[in-house]
């Protein structure tokens, strides 16, 4: 009887140390996935204290007179003692020379390949 006393000793231990090396791997990998969580949430305060660093130094500037007079400037449509203030139209553009070329050419289509394969170039002075 002792030797098979002895292999349900040696059964039941390794299955405890089975249980206990599976119990040990099951922690450690929770550990590992806290440790990540922590760098990953530690990433995101730092960036947060950045943003609010940011957030912070325009504020700032927002309280400046500098800021005041922009806006002034641009919405109020403010000037100082001294300044000319000159406006452009939006819609407006100057005339494009290539649009400029295109309307005094009134030659057709068909002419203009004619005179492009078959006649002599431009002078320089033409251009």
């Amino acid at each position: 009887m002792n030797a098979k006393w002895l292999k349900w000793v040696l059964a039941a231990a390794a299955i405890i140390a089975l249980l206990i090396i599976f119990s040990l791997v099951q922690e450690m990998n929770h550990r590992l996935s806290v440790q990540r969580e922590i760098v990953r949430l530690e990433n995101e305060a730092s960036k947060l204290e950045k943003s609010l660093i940011q957030m912070e130094n325009l504020n700032q500037y927002f309280k400046t007179d500098d800021f005041a007079e922009l806006m002034a400037r641009e919405k109020l449509n403010y000037r100082a003692e001294g300044e000319k203030v000159v406006l452009i139209p939006e819609g407006e553009t100057a005339p494009d020379e290539s649009s400029e070329a295109e309307k005094t050419d009134e030659r057709s289509i068909p002419k203009r390949w004619w005179d492009a394969f078959f006649t002599k170039p431009l002078q320089p002075e033409h251009l």
